[in-house]
């Protein structure tokens, strides 16, 4: 858990931010301030639009879509009523899907031509190497088929429509290989003035100074035999 993770991450983020962009050395591109996310998968969703917000009551949600969503908080099942239908699309079949009413099975990312973006901040594309398991669909064919069956019917039917609709929205995602200006920065800002919080006095204390099992903090790691046997060994040498 890092310092982010805390109520007053907006404010101290802006704090941040403010003196770091004034020593920009932007004849170097060197970039003064970095922030590395710890959920790899949400960066992109970040640049589409996508907000990390968590309703303020939880216990009214009646419908709740985990869409790849496997590094959860925890008990979350204490926060949402029993009446809540909980919906899992993803892979591996780890936390989400443990906990989950309903399972679509997707695709991983040696299963699709996909897009991703990587901790720098470059799309990267993948390719389909083998094909998916079983009923695995790839991601977007699950949601348009929803699409349809709830009678919002999305307009696109193919992979090449679905990448022209992204270009719209943002059309870094499909500018392979560059580096891209992050726009985290600008939505920290405005994020941190919509928070009534201020800085406290007493020294921050993160939570959790040393994280143990790295390469175990991804779902599909931690599904690998051969990396569960790997992590055993190490763990009886130290």
């Amino acid at each position: 858990m890092s310092c982010i993770g805390y109520v007053i991450a907006p404010v101290l983020m802006a704090c941040t931010e403010c003196p770091a962009s004034g020593m920009s050395l932007l004849q170097y591109k060197w970039r003064v301030l970095n922030v590395l996310h710890r959920v790899a998968s949400q960066v992109a969703a970040l640049d589409i639009g996508y907000r990390s917000v968590i309703p303020d009551n939880l216990k009214d949600v009646k419908l709740l879509y985990l869409l790849g969503a496997d590094e959860l908080p925890e008990k979350l099942l204490d926060y949402v009523s029993k009446d809540c239908t909980i919906v899992y699309q993803g892979h591996h079949g780890d936390a989400g899907a443990a906990i989950a009413d309903v399972v679509l099975p997707g695709a991983a990312y040696t299963e699709k031509t996909a897009t991703f973006v990587n901790t720098e901040g470059r799309a990267q594309q993948t390719r389909t190497a083998v094909d998916p398991p079983g009923m695995a669909r790839e991601d977007w064919e699950i949601v348009r088929a929803l699409s349809e069956i709830v009678g919002v019917t999305l307009k696109y039917n193919d992979l090449n429509q679905v990448r022209a609709r992204l270009n719209e929205v943002s059309p870094n995602l499909l500018r392979y290989g560059d580096v891209e200006q992050a726009n985290f920065f600008p939505l920290a800002n405005q994020l941190a003035k919509a928070q009534s919080v201020s800085m406290q006095a007493q020294p921050l204390a993160p939570l959790l100074q040393s994280l143990g099992d790295f390469y175990m903090t991804d779902v599909i790691s931690r599904s690998s035999p051969t990396m569960a046997k790997c992590t055993t060994a190490v763990n009886t040498m130290l």
